[in-house]
Formats: structure tokens, sequence, C-alpha cells
């Protein structure tokens, strides 16, 4: 996809200072394990930046094009995932970690990953707003409902469809009944792995979720609540409260050159 600049100066700083703004970019809320710098220099000097959903070959080739020596991603570089068993230099061997470090190190590029900052600064607050939603009318934090016109599962799938600008969507449940009370499982909150969560938000009261992205055994255990869920994506979802840190950020570093990059879509739809 098309990488959209932000801001179009060049100026040259360290990636650190960029990582110091970014470990207080939320008050009172460190950066998490997850987050920080996950490959380069961060001594490096960085003229451009790059913001993205994942560091894949595809956004690192895009960021290599783009001149940027630093990459912004919100989710992990690695697979599988630490929290599945083993650290990232016991499967250097895999084809996409090779392949991604590979780029990274042939062009330079410094990662920095940033997760949960993101999500409490903007994703999830962008995400109701690309949404149209208006007052929270309960829960807080991650959990909360925002009350809406009363409606069917099936026009609001509609709304949710075209707002996000989707050619088609996954929807669980049934689609006449009516409701006026939603929960934003954004991202990956969608995820069975996050039943917690889900079941907090189903608690308050939402009896309706949009969310990013889901899987069967998650929409089988809502679905016995009799909860509808309509599903966007993981970057779709998350993407608006990126490209709007992506701004934020050229108006924080006015002299350096900020890119956001929008991913192409991982399926379609035949």
């Amino acid at each position: 996809m098309l990488s959209d600049q932000i801001s179009g100066c060049d100026a040259t700083v360290r990636a650190s200072e960029i990582g110091a703004f970014m470990a207080q970019l939320v008050p009172d809320r460190p950066l998490g394990a997850d987050e920080g710098f996950r490959w380069g220099d961060p001594e490096a000097e960085v003229t451009g930046v790059m913001v993205a959903f994942m560091p894949t070959v595809e956004v690192i080739e895009a960021c290599a094009a783009e001149g940027c020596e630093l990459l912004i991603a919100h989710e992990l570089l690695q697979m599988p995932y630490p929290w599945h068993g083993g650290a990232l230099e016991e499967h250097l061997t895999w084809p996409v970690n090779r392949r991604r470090i590979g780029l990274l190190a042939r062009h330079g590029i410094t990662l920095f990953r940033a997760h949960g900052t993101l999500d409490t600064f903007c994703v999830l607050d962008r995400f109701a707003q690309v949404l149209g939603l208006g007052e929270v009318v309960a829960g807080e934090g991650y959990t909360r409902v925002w009350q809406i016109e009363p409606t069917t599962v099936r026009d609001l799938a509609r709304q949710v469809k075209d707002r996000v600008g989707m050619n088609a969507i996954r929807v669980s449940g049934d689609l006449d009944q009516t409701v006026s009370r939603v929960g934003l499982p954004w991202g990956g909150v969608g995820l069975s792995l996050n039943a917690g969560t889900i079941n907090s938000v189903i608690e308050q009261g939402a009896d309706v979720l949009i969310a990013g992205e889901s899987d069967e055994y998650a929409m089988r255990m809502v679905r016995d609540c009799r909860v509808p869920l309509i599903e966007t994506g993981h970057a779709v979802s998350e993407e608006p409260g990126l490209e709007y840190f992506a701004g934020y950020l050229a108006e924080q570093f006015p002299d350096l050159r900020v890119v956001f990059h929008r991913s192409a879509p991982a399926w379609e739809v035949l």
C-alpha cells in the first residue's frame, strides 16, 4: 500500500530521543516489557520515521524505499510470540524471521515496538471515533460500553463495513437482533486468548461487540451469551489510531520526516 507522508522536513535526531519520547507518551504508564527497541542501533541518526501496524516484509521494504531509518511498529517482529515458547534466537532459522531480520539488517533500519502504550494513547479511542460512537455509558479503560440508537445487527454491520471501508465483514449472531450498547474488543482483544476481557465487556452490559480480529472459539463464546459480534480486522481496527499517532509524532518533531504506512490486506474474499 502507498505510504502517507505526515511531515516532509529533513532533520537528524537519534533514535534514542524518540524512544525517550515514547517512554513518556502516556503519563504514569511506563513502556511494557514487550515494548522498546527490538532491532538495530538505538543511537542511530534518524531523518525519517515510518509508523506501521506490523514489521512485515512489505512494511520493511516500504520503510527502506522511503529512506526511513527508524520503524515504529505496533506488533511484534518475530514468530512464534515469546509466550508461546522460545526466544527469538531459538527461531532465527524460521523463514519469516530470517526474511524480516535480514531486511532490517540489510537496510540498516532500527525497530521500535509501541504496543500497549499506543493502545492506551489513541488506538482504542480512534477506533470508536471511526465507528461514529459517542457517549460511553459503562465501564472504563479497555472495557467501556458505548450507547447507540437501537438498531438491528444487520444494519449495524452494514454501517461498520462502510465506516471502515471493507468490502466484506464477518458477523456472528442473530442479524435481526436489536442492539444498542456496543463493546469494542479492538485489535486482538476479540480473540479467545483474551476471553477474560471479552467477558468483562459483556458483564459491563454490552449487547453487541464490534471487534478487530476474532476466532471461532470466541465467536461461539459470545453466541452462548447471546451477544452478536461484528469482526473488522486486527489492522483495520488499529491503523486509524496509528495514523493519528504518526501525525502527533510529526507535530512533536516538526523537523523530522514522519511517514504512516497502511498495510495491505492479509487476505481476500472470493
